[in-house]
């Protein structure tokens, strides 16, 4: 008697993954700005300089076929389901001010 094998594939798509083409840093950023986040604020609370944000709006601006930033965040709002938050929390472990 043989026995077949049944495997289960399973995919789990990310409800933050806003488009496959994007890295988690790029992500990040843009859901940051789409919450709000001014461009400052966001290199301030992820510790990145201006000219590597300035290098990364016009790597997303390439990858998604947009001719400046507000046409990217634009983009970005019509595809974030849910967006991350955790930028504008203050950390449990965070000193007070």
């Amino acid at each position: 008697m043989k026995l077949e094998l049944k495997l289960i594939r399973i995919h789990r798509a990310s409800a933050f993954q806003l488009d496959p083409s994007l890295t988690g840093a790029e992500a990040i950023v843009l859901r940051a700005l789409v919450a709000g986040q001014t461009d400052r604020h966001v290199c301030s609370e992820l510790r990145m300089s201006p000219v590597t944000f300035l290098r990364m709006m016009r790597g997303m601006r390439g990858k998604i076929s947009t001719k400046d930033n507000v046409s990217l965040i634009e983009w970005a709002s019509r595809h974030v389901e849910g967006v991350d938050q955790r930028i504008d929390r203050p950390e449990r472990s965070a000193r007070p001010t």
